[in-house]
């Protein structure tokens, strides 16, 4: 709150009923003329205080300076230095009646009798006096710092063993709540329908036909006149059982001894097969008129007779592909299931089944006896699961440690872990009985308050000591103290400054 040369006593105490700080700082103008009187400050003061308020200055009048420190009022150079020192608690009281002078007289009788001089024998007194009190606090303060100031840790681990129990639970969908004495708990059935599509190769085959072998020949003029080649002029292979061919185009032969032209062929229609494919040079033979002009031969193998099948759907197709449009469905049924399922609950193997088909979901492309190459199905079936909770199965579980819940003994909950194991039986009604192993360490219990009591204000060897006899404890992982400070000996004498660590097994 800052004064100019207007204000007065009045506008000052009315300011401060309008600020809602617990702290005001008031800067004083140079040549402010207000709080120059003890009076003024000292209501202004009052006024602060019926307000709940502490007040400070900022002013280099030495008159306003002197009055607040009667008044236990701080001041201070500038805004900075307000915000880094504590402010003094102002005091409401400095007009007080003047001493009785019989008490004056006897204050000033003490003061003169205090700064009489001692003589030798007192003065050494005297600093006997003062040395047996410094000795005294130093060793009070020693003793306090031996007592109350070191602290210690002590890790310590239990002796432990490892315990592995298999249970056999029953999940029922009849079931509402879980009953861990009889191991049973409840099952969920879920349905849902599951598509798939499926297509075969057809297994079925048939003659159809056989193709008919073709090639080229060379015939040879042996004259020396032009000579001309009819189309489907014979030509065979010299075997007991000869193959015979035709050729294909009519072609003219030119004059000339040993002049050739190669003409394409075809196998006769009773050669059909691979019959008319022949090796090379087999064919040498011309069957007509023409023979004794020409000579023929075949440079090459004749190719392209084979037997012609026709693929058609057997019955066996479609039972085929019923089994892989069902095992499709049921696949697409456990990965949609899957899906749905939260992290708590698991879908029992085996449990998922087909309950209904029906003929207008079962669709084939083809039917039995058609020629095609493949067949497809097109499958809609309603499917049935088991899901189970998993953490009641663990709950379950777990009591099959009850054998180890004892006064001395504890089990470490961290080193537990289950395991499903297979899966006993299922049934129609969906009752799945399953196994499920929990593993994990029985530890000794260890009391905290009883490890303090053991080993307060004894030596660190005598503490290992005592721990390593008076509890069983892992003899692989030795017991651990650490103090502060770390030349310090012994243990803390009060049990509040050790901190026990019992260590997970």
């Amino acid at each position: 709150m800052q004064l100019d040369v207007h204000d007065d006593l009045a506008s000052i105490r009315d300011r401060l009923n309008f600020i809602r700080a617990r702290r005001v700082l008031i800067l004083l103008l140079p040549g402010t003329p207000i709080l120059r009187r003890k009076l003024d400050l000292l209501l202004v003061q009052r006024q602060a205080a019926r307000l709940g308020m502490v007040i400070a200055l900022v002013t280099e009048d030495w008159q306003v300076i002197e009055y607040a420190r009667e008044l236990d009022i701080s001041v201070f150079a500038d805004e900075q230095a307000a915000d880094k020192v504590r402010w003094k608690r102002p005091r409401d009281k400095v007009f007080t009646s003047p001493r009785d002078p019989v008490t004056q007289a006897e204050v000033v009788d003490h003061i003169v009798r205090q700064r009489q001089p001692l003589t030798t024998s007192e003065r050494r007194w005297r600093q006997i006096g003062r040395w047996l009190i410094f000795v005294v606090l130093a060793s009070a303060l020693l003793l306090g710092f031996m007592v109350a100031a070191p602290s210690a840790t002590v890790s310590l681990t239990p002796a432990s063993r490892q315990v592995h129990e298999t249970v056999t639970i029953v999940a029922d969908p009849t079931l509402t709540d879980i009953d861990i004495e009889n191991r049973q708990m409840p099952a969920a059935i879920v349905s849902l329908q599951a598509v798939s599509r499926a297509t075969l190769p057809t297994s079925g085959k048939e003659t159809s036909g056989a193709s008919l072998a073709q090639g080229l020949v060379t015939f040879t003029n042996v004259t020396i006149q032009p000579v001309v080649i009819p189309v489907g002029t014979i030509v065979s292979t010299s075997d007991t059982y000869p193959v015979r061919f035709e050729t294909l185009v009519e072609t003219i032969l030119p004059a000339g001894d040993q002049i050739g032209v190669q003409v394409a062929i075809r196998a006769l229609a009773d050669y059909s097969g691979p019959t008319g494919n022949v090796d090379p040079g087999a064919i040498n033979r011309v069957e007509t008129e023409i023979a004794n002009w020409v000579t023929v031969n075949n440079p090459n193998a004749t190719y392209g007779g084979a037997i012609q099948e026709r693929r058609f759907v057997t019955e066996q197709d479609h039972e085929r592909l019923l089994v892989l449009g069902r095992q499709q469905a049921l696949q697409h049924a456990r990965d949609m299931l899957l899906h749905q399922l939260d992290g708590d609950q698991f879908l029992v193997p085996g449990s998922v089944l087909i309950i209904e088909e029906r003929p207008e979901w079962t669709v084939f492309s083809v039917f039995v006896g058609d020629a095609s190459e493949s067949v497809t199905l097109d499958l809609r079936a309603v499917v049935q699961a088991v899901v189970v909770d998993e953490q009641q199965a663990r709950q379950i579980a777990y009591s099959a440690l009850s054998p180890y819940v004892r006064p001395d003994l504890e089990i470490a909950l961290e080193t537990l872990s289950y395991v499903r194991g297979d899966i006993l039986e299922i049934e129609r009604s969906g009752r799945v009985s399953f196994l499920m192993t929990v593993s994990g360490s029985v530890a000794v219990r260890i009391d905290p308050g009883e490890v303090r009591r053991r080993v307060q204000g004894v030596s660190v060897s005598e503490a290992r000591r005592r721990l390593d006899h008076d509890f069983l404890l892992d003899p692989t992982r030795p017991t651990s103290i650490n103090t502060w400070p770390g030349w310090y000996p012994r243990m803390p004498f009060i049990p509040v400054r050790i901190v026990v660590k019992v260590n997970t097994p």
